[in-house]
């Protein structure tokens, strides 16, 4: 790691603001748990009045998905 990358680096905060540090804007998500028989995955869609007109989607394991209070 070169040094300006590394002085950045440590100079984070370990708890960014999305919107200040990162550059981004949290959006609402749409979960849909799949059929069991599909292996009981999650679908996780952009927001509920956009996920019919975007390309974008993420599949997730069921072990990969839980709630922010319950992930240790």
């Amino acid at each position: 790691m070169n040094s300006s990358i590394g002085e950045a680096w440590e100079e984070a905060a370990s708890d960014p603001d999305s919107h200040t540090d990162l550059d981004y804007e949290l959006q609402p998500l749409t979960v849909i748990k799949l059929e069991e028989k599909k292996g009981g995955s999650y679908m996780i869609l952009p927001g509920e009045a956009d996920h019919l007109e975007s390309e974008e989607f993420m599949v997730a394991d069921p072990g990969s998905v839980c709630r922010l209070d319950e992930c240790r």
